[in-house]
């Protein structure tokens, strides 16, 4: 009996430590445990309304969130979020104004100042796991003769009625410390529209890679507007200023009732990072140029168009001096093509413009849309 049993015990022996001695152990998936992780259990009991959201970060793309180092009367110092842009990942994740991040992936913030939390944000790709608490939300406690089935709804069903909470009848039984206005890290804020936002991109001492119109010596006095961000810039390598976005500032230089000539110059600086004050209005207005233009046989009309590189359709690249529009004096550069003798082109490619405004002869009329500035 007992020889049976030694070489069982021997061999069940040997197999573990032989595990834990060979020089390359077996592949593992990690994390083992969720407890490796920081999780929302282990913020609990120290925050309250604790949850967990995965947001899909896309390629190239921030969150679009907002975030502070601020101070609240309940749960102290940490990390906010101040805004959060409309149509983002973040918004579309379920995340809130006001909520404390305490942990992103398995990263706990809790006690990191703003450049540490800015950083990890930044550097997060694919799919990012935030913990969140919300002190501005009531937490509600569950009846005890409340099934553990019935509490899932009960809590489900009572989101929307915490809102109500936020806005009692009475004053409050002690005061809470407001959130601060956002300090957003320029490199990684996102332009929201309606607003001025203050960006910076990392320029490695090369061109910005946008076309602008605008200047007090122009027909357009009141602003600089982007018509065209080119591919491969370092504007489109940021991904966040878009056709339509008016500059107002350049490293501390404002841009408002300057002429073209001063922001192209300012714009033209070779430095590692460049920063601006952006406006993207809530809603891009044009304003409409109709020309009629006489072309002869073997002439052209004396303009430059190029295909817009952000969609189809074309827009006005140069006024060659001189030239039966040069001396017409009514379309600028960034006019953007929209008919030509009643044929839409908006969304045709460039060669077919080309192709188009070189077949035409005689009166020619044009329509154009011109980007119209917010006034700043």
């Amino acid at each position: 009996m007992l020889t049976l049993l030694f070489p069982q015990y021997f061999l069940i022996f040997g197999r573990k430590t032989a595990i834990d001695d060979i020089a390359v152990k077996p592949i593992t998936q990690f994390p083992v445990s969720l407890a490796e992780e920081a999780s929302e259990e282990q913020f609990s009991a120290s925050y309250p309304n604790v949850r967990t959201i995965a947001i899909k970060k896309q390629a190239n793309q921030s969150l679009g969130i907002m975030i502070i180092e601020g101070k609240h009367a309940e749960v102290g110092q940490g990390i906010f979020i101040s805004d959060i842009q409309e149509g983002s990942s973040a918004e579309k994740a379920g995340l809130e104004i006001g909520e404390m991040i305490l942990a992103v992936n398995k990263d706990s913030l809790v006690g990191s100042n703003y450049d540490m939390a800015a950083g990890l944000l930044k550097r997060t790709e694919g799919l990012v796991t935030l913990v969140v608490a919300n002190p501005g939300k009531k937490e509600l406690s569950p009846s005890p003769t409340t099934s553990p089935a019935a509490d899932n709804t009960i809590v489900e069903n009572n989101r929307n009625a915490v809102s109500n909470t936020l806005k009692p009848s009475a004053p409050p039984s002690r005061s809470t410390t407001p959130v601060p206005e956002p300090v957003a890290d320029p490199a990684i804020c996102p332009v929201i529209p309606g607003r001025d936002v203050t960006i910076e991109i990392i320029t490695e001492n090369k061109g910005l890679g946008i076309f602008f119109i605008g200047g007090k010596d122009t027909q357009i006095p009141n602003g600089i507007v982007i018509v065209e961000v080119y591919p491969g810039g370092m504007v489109d390598k940021d991904k966040r200023i878009q056709p339509g976005d008016q500059l107002l500032e350049i490293n501390g230089a404002s841009l408002k009732d300057v002429s073209s000539t001063t922001a192209s110059q300012a714009m033209r600086q070779t430095l590692p990072k460049m920063k601006m004050v952006v406006h993207r209005p809530s809603t891009i207005d044009f304003s409409t140029v109709e020309v009629d233009l006489i072309k002869k046989p073997g002439k052209g009309l004396g303009l430059s168009i190029l295909a817009r590189k952000s969609g189809l359709g074309v827009y006005v690249a140069d006024i060659i001096s001189g030239g039966t529009a040069d001396v017409d004096g009514r379309i600028v550069k960034g006019d953007l093509l929209i008919s030509v003798n009643g044929q839409n082109i908006e969304n045709v490619s460039g060669e077919e413009a080309g192709a188009i405004l070189k077949t035409v002869i005689g009166k020619v009329s044009l329509k154009l849309h011109r980007y119209k500035p917010v006034a700043r």
